[in-house]
Protein backbone atom coordinates (compact mmCIF):
# COMPACT_ATOMS: atom_id res chain seq x y z
CA UNK A 1 0.00 0.00 0.00
CA UNK A 2 2.89 2.76 0.32
CA UNK A 3 4.32 1.74 -3.00
CA UNK A 4 1.26 3.23 -4.32
CA UNK A 5 1.22 6.23 -1.64
CA UNK A 6 -0.99 5.07 0.55
CA UNK A 7 -1.28 6.08 4.30
CA UNK A 8 -2.38 3.61 7.27
CA UNK A 9 -5.27 5.69 9.68
CA UNK A 10 -6.85 3.22 11.29
CA UNK A 11 -7.78 -0.64 11.96
CA UNK A 12 -11.33 -1.98 13.45
CA UNK A 13 -12.58 -5.72 14.63
CA UNK A 14 -16.35 -6.81 13.79
CA UNK A 15 -17.89 -10.09 13.78
CA UNK A 16 -18.15 -11.37 9.95
CA UNK A 17 -21.54 -12.92 9.29
CA UNK A 18 -22.58 -15.83 8.18
CA UNK A 19 -19.85 -17.43 9.73
CA UNK A 20 -19.42 -15.67 12.47
CA UNK A 21 -15.73 -15.01 12.63
CA UNK A 22 -13.71 -11.93 14.01
CA UNK A 23 -12.33 -10.10 11.05
CA UNK A 24 -10.17 -6.54 11.55
CA UNK A 25 -10.69 -4.27 8.83
CA UNK A 26 -7.82 -1.78 8.31
CA UNK A 27 -8.36 1.91 6.42
CA UNK A 28 -5.75 3.02 4.22
CA UNK A 29 -6.09 6.44 2.15
CA UNK A 30 -4.43 7.78 -0.50
CA UNK A 31 -3.33 11.48 -0.68
CA UNK A 32 -4.43 12.93 -3.69
CA UNK A 33 -4.55 16.79 -3.27
CA UNK A 34 -0.89 16.95 -1.65
CA UNK A 35 -2.35 18.12 2.07
CA UNK A 36 -1.28 15.64 4.91
CA UNK A 37 -3.34 17.17 7.54
CA UNK A 38 -6.63 15.65 6.57
CA UNK A 39 -4.92 11.91 6.89
CA UNK A 40 -3.60 12.86 9.84
CA UNK A 41 -6.79 14.06 11.61
CA UNK A 42 -8.88 11.13 10.28
CA UNK A 43 -6.77 8.86 12.62
CA UNK A 44 -6.42 11.11 15.31
CA UNK A 45 -10.73 11.05 15.59
CA UNK A 46 -10.80 7.39 14.34
CA UNK A 47 -8.95 6.56 17.55
CA UNK A 48 -11.09 8.97 19.61
CA UNK A 49 -14.16 7.32 18.30
CA UNK A 50 -12.47 3.71 18.81
CA UNK A 51 -12.24 4.46 22.26
CA UNK A 52 -15.39 5.16 23.19
CA UNK A 53 -17.13 2.38 20.37
CA UNK A 54 -14.86 -0.17 22.25
CA UNK A 55 -14.30 0.75 25.98
CA UNK A 56 -10.35 1.87 25.08
CA UNK A 57 -9.46 -1.52 23.42
CA UNK A 58 -7.92 0.12 20.21
CA UNK A 59 -6.26 -2.32 17.77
Amino acid sequence: MKKVGMHYCYSYKEQWMPKNRPVIFRMYQINLDGKNGFIKNIGINMNILLKKTYKGQVI
